[in-house]
């Protein structure tokens, strides 16, 4: 027989040379398929197939191969696991990546070949071969074909492609159709090449408790699930007694169904192996297990036991904790009164009050009759403010320590002018504004308008910024007593433009919101222009301290965590802006004298309501128009911007507060009360009310879940503390602002003087003090509660509050030191 030449694949032929190939005896084909681009679609592909070469013994032994057209009818048939299984066989064999082996003719042929021309036994091998083909090469497949197999070995292979465990392969009828090497040496070449040996032998001559009928059921479950369930596996433990030893042992038969490759029907293979020992194993298992199993129940009942005397003891426990927050609340409490001033001021508003009670009766404790009558008495009078200290008047300027004019401005700054509150006509003789004072407030009206075209340019100020004035600016990132006053100095009038463009710039606001720098710059210089610096305290300086402080509060004190980024550029601005066109005058003055901005807004906040307004007309400059898109991002920001300045009317500073202690100070009523006060003992923080004081739970607060009213509670927060943070700051600065703000004070005196109303309690020049002689009173009513509470909530902030308590010590030092005889 002529042999294929041995460099066949090792070398480019050319088609003329596959002539040579006809006087093989064997069947050989070479073939090329691959793909196409498909006309019919612009990103589809179609199967190609040429058959280049197949030799005379093909034609007459295996037959013509297919056309391209038949192939791809027989692919287009064909599923698409199939198809895929064809592309990937025969890319491996072009790449040379295949088993180098003869396979089954039935299984990889189909789509070249008419295979039912053919048994079963026939085999293929294929190759890469290369080819040129006019002016390029390519790699086909060359097919040699054998169709004179031994059946035994087309068995044998089939087994051996499944696993090298098999032994044996049956028919359906339980004929044995091949057994390899293992089982000739187990079962002996007699027994197994007999006709006798059939597949029941495997099942009986056991020693099974129901002998041969157990046996017979057994091969019958068998054969059922391997030839009519069409199980993938099946296994069947066998017992036997040793011949040798007389022991038990067990085997295992595993039966796995296949196709007899040489007469396509139903066959399975056979493999019997020893697990004694596993068995074995099992029995020990076993038994442990039922040991375990006494064990468990003896632990479970002392469990049970056990849970009992823990239940007792827990009841126990939950008892005498109970006690101990009972008297650790009590306890602090009376830690908190032995640091309360003398001039003490019950702070309470009706609702903590009430909120009071109900924690001191859901912890477990009586109160008192009274203090349930003095509640109900306060809800039910008509003109009863919830959010308002109870009988602050009566405290402030009858039963406080403090002198009738401290009392009296402590009142009018949180509630309002007092002649108007105690019915007062504003029009009778006393109180009527004098003819000339129409005539000063339109020129005040007209101070709100001092701001002219200002256009500068971002690199204007970036030029104006000094080594010096970049180590101070780098200060303020995280120092809590920056020293506004040398930082003013440095910057030549222009710390709030430079204070506010640094940490717009330095903290990505402008890039995030896609502002103009250029417009930027130049609101914040026009903003910086509509402070008046003949304020001594509501000036440029003053602003660029708030929004220092306020830069702390949100990056060192932890807020930021908690807010988004439109959020916090909304904080930046109303910082800002909070002050904007301030006429050095408070509220109460604009409304006793009929300020144009007082009858504009109907008496609410008409300070905070113009520096609102007025800055928003600012913005609606062309030249300083820095939003990108003005409808979307003022609609984001100017709700938080609002609010946030609005809140800095000290007539709604215990409405907000009490709010705010109320969403997150307070401990919930089945928690227990297990916070610590942070620092030195505050004055002015207690609750005041007569049941005990329930320490702040603020940790593990789920922000996400924080409702919106409650969370721009937060942010008007920042903002008051930040408004009045001068308390915070060292001990030179804080007395410099509070000095600045009573020369503020006294010249409204003057101007209330001058157009003939009553002078205001403590802005009156030619008495002996002013604000400064309130600042006991304004530190333990309204500064130490406030920055306490915001601290409890941002431990970040703790320095603040350091600050403010060192502030405080330094003025009840100076106290005593004048009462104390010469």
């Amino acid at each position: 027989m002529a042999m294929l030449p041995r460099n066949m694949f090792d070398r480019v032929w050319i088609m003329e040379e596959l002539n040579i190939l006809h006087i093989t005896e064997k069947p050989l084909v070479i073939f090329l398929p691959g793909t196409a681009a498909d006309p019919r679609s612009a990103h589809a592909t179609q199967d190609t197939y040429r058959c280049l070469f197949h030799n005379m013994e093909c034609s007459t032994e295996v037959g013509t191969p297919r056309t391209s057209d038949e192939y791809g009818e027989v692919l287009a048939h064909m599923s698409a696991d199939k198809r895929h299984q064809w592309y990937d066989w025969t890319r491996s064999v072009r790449e040379n990546k295949h088993e180098n082996g003869w396979l089954q003719f039935h299984d990889v042929m189909q789509p070249v070949f008419d295979v039912s021309k053919l048994d079963l036994t026939a085999t293929v091998k294929c190759k890469p071969i290369k080819l040129r083909l006019k002016d390029h090469c390519v790699t086909a497949v060359m097919c040699q074909i054998r169709t004179d197999h031994d059946t035994a070995l087309i068995r044998l292979s089939a087994m051996q492609k499944r696993t090298s465990l098999f032994a044996l392969m049956f028919a359906e009828d339980g004929i044995l159709l091949n057994a390899n090497q293992a089982a000739l040496r187990k079962y002996g070449p007699d027994c197994i090449e007999s006709d006798s040996f059939h597949l029941k032998d495997l099942f009986v001559g056991g020693c099974c408790a129901e002998g041969q009928a157990e046996e017979i059921a057994a091969y019958e479950e068998a054969h059922e699930a391997c030839f009519k369930l069409g199980v993938e596996s099946y296994r069947h433990p066998i017992p036997r007694i040793s011949n040798k030893t007389g022991e038990l042992k067990w085997s295992m038969m595993e039966m796995w169904p296949m196709t007899d490759p040489i007469t396509g029907k139903p066959a399975v293979l056979v493999i019997v192996h020893n697990i004694t020992q596993q068995k074995r194993m099992e029995l020990q298992l076993a038994q442990r297990h039922e040991a375990l199993q006494r064990a468990n129940q003896d632990l479970e009942q002392n469990r049970i036991q056990l849970e009992r005397q823990t239940a007792a003891i827990q009841r126990e426990k939950d008892a005498l904790q109970q006690e101990a927050r009972n008297l650790a609340q009590r306890l602090e409490a009376i830690i908190h009164d032995k640091f309360i001033p003398k001039s003490h001021i019950d702070a309470d508003t009706p609702i903590d009050k009430t909120l009071n009670f109900l924690h001191a009766f859901i912890a477990g404790e009586e109160p008192s009759v009274q203090s349930a009558l003095d509640i109900y008495h306060v809800l039910t009078e008509s003109n009863t403010d919830l959010r308002q200290p109870v009988g602050l008047e009566s405290q402030l300027l009858k039963k406080s320590s403090m002198d009738t004019e401290v009392g009296m401005s402590m009142l009018q700054l949180l509630t309002g002018p007092a002649a108007f509150r105690e019915g007062t006509n504003p029009d009778s003789e006393g109180n009527k504004p004098s003819p000339k004072s129409l005539s000063r407030q339109t020129s005040m009206l007209k101070g709100t308008d001092r701001c002219q075209q200002v256009l500068i340019s971002e690199a204007s100020i970036s030029a104006s910024v000094t080594p010096q004035l970049e180590r101070m600016l780098q200060d303020a990132d995280t120092n809590w007593q920056f020293d506004i006053f040398a930082f003013s100095e440095q910057a030549e009038g222009h710390a709030l433009s430079l204070l506010s463009f640094y940490f717009f710039q330095r903290f990505d606001v402008a890039e995030k919101f896609g502002m103009d720098p250029v417009k930027l710059a130049t609101f914040v210089r026009v903003i910086e222009k509509g402070y008046d610096p003949q304020n001594p305290y509501h000036n440029s300086i003053h602003v660029a301290s708030v929004v220092q402080m306020t830069h702390l509060l949100l990056h060192q004190g932890g807020v930021a965590k908690v807010m988004t980024d439109n959020q916090i550029c909304a904080t930046y601005y109303a910082a800002l802006v909070h002050d904007f066109e301030h006429l050095g005058v408070n509220n109460d003055y604009l409304i006793k004298s009929f300020h144009p901005l007082a009858v504009m807004y109907n008496d609410i906040s008409p300070l905070e309501n113009h520096h609102v307004a007025a800055a928003v007309r600012v913005m609606l400059r062309p030249e300083c128009m820095f939003f990108g898109n003005l409808t979307k991002d003022t609609a984001l920001f100017r709700p938080v911007i609002v609010n946030q300045v609005l809140g800095t009317d000290m007539k709604k500073h215990f409405d907000i507060t009490s709010r705010f202690q109320t969403a997150f100070k307070r401990s919930a009523p089945n928690s227990a009360s297990s916070s610590e006060t942070r620092g030195d003992s505050a004055p002015g923080t207690s609750t005041g009310s007569d049941t005990s004081r329930q320490a702040p739970a603020t940790d593990g607060i789920d922000w996400d879940n924080v409702k919106a009213d409650d969370k721009m509670l937060v942010f008007q927060m920042l903002l008051k503390c930040a408004d009045i943070g001068h308390l915070a700051a060292a001990q030179d600065t804080h007395k410099r602002w509070a000095y600045q703000l009573e020369e503020e004070f006294f010249q409204q005196g003057d101007r209330e003087k001058e157009i003939g109303l009553p002078v205001s309690p403590l802005m009156d020049r030619s008495n002996k003090g002013g604000i400064t002689r309130s600042q006991m009173g304004f530190f333990s009513i309204v500064g130490l509660p406030m920055f306490k509470a915001m601290a409890d909530v941002f431990e970040g902030a703790q320095p603040m509050l350091d600050g403010v308590m060192a502030n405080y010590r330094s003025w009840e030092a100076a106290a005593a030191a004048a009462d104390s005889p010469t």
